[in-house]
């Protein structure tokens, strides 16, 4: 699970255009889950919980990976569209599926599925000066930059920032976190295994 970075939860939100918080409190139910019990796995508070079960607000990414997380879910599995329709070798743009926030935007590249053994995104980061929490994940990503200047710090080594052309390598486990500065990036990002 993601750490969680006081005073920042709600500060932005996603667009996606479902209605996010009927799906998240059904996945609540079928895990049997109270509000309370949910908000303390995922370490958000139970207001936020119900403020998005109930459509008040929206989550931003960082506290809806949190959520799913604690769902025993991920972004690409809790907004797949209808896969029957996608057939490997082809996944068309127009039928990829795309959660953004005021700071990011993900396109998922290829969902989570049995016969794909990893986990792309097209990501884009808009800049900002407020640092995104680090992250620990259990799984291998790797990206590579093609626009902007991608800032990676990795807990315990020097802080790099990634140039278009340059790529990352992040072995699970490792707390790291990436973002903008100064102007936007874009990158794809490959998780192995899927994770979200």
């Amino acid at each position: 699970m993601l750490p969680v970075e006081k005073g920042i939860e709600m500060a932005d939100t996603i667009t996606t255009g479902d209605d996010l918080g009927q799906r998240i409190a059904i996945l609540r139910k079928r895990y049997r889950l109270s509000i309370r019990k949910l908000a303390k796995i995922a370490k958000v508070t139970p207001g936020i919980i119900s403020s998005i079960e109930r459509g008040k607000t929206s989550p931003s990414i960082a506290t809806l990976q949190k959520i799913l997380s604690a769902l025993d879910s991920d972004l690409a599995t809790f907004f797949s569209g209808n896969e029957a329709a996608q057939q490997i070798p082809v996944l068309l743009r127009e039928r990829m599926r795309v959660v953004s926030d005021r700071e990011r935007s993900y396109t998922i590249v290829f969902p989570r599925r049995e016969n794909i053994a990893v986990e792309m995104l097209d990501e884009q980061l808009s800049p900002s000066r407020r640092r995104p929490p680090y992250e620990t994940l259990k799984c291998d990503v790797a990206g590579y930059i093609f626009s902007g200047e991608l800032v990676l710090e990795i807990k315990g080594k020097k802080k790099r920032v990634l140039r278009p052309g340059d790529a990352f390598y992040v072995t699970k486990g490792q707390e790291h976190r990436g973002y903008a500065f100064d102007e936007p990036v874009r990158l794809i990002t490959v998780y192995s295994p899927a994770r979200y």
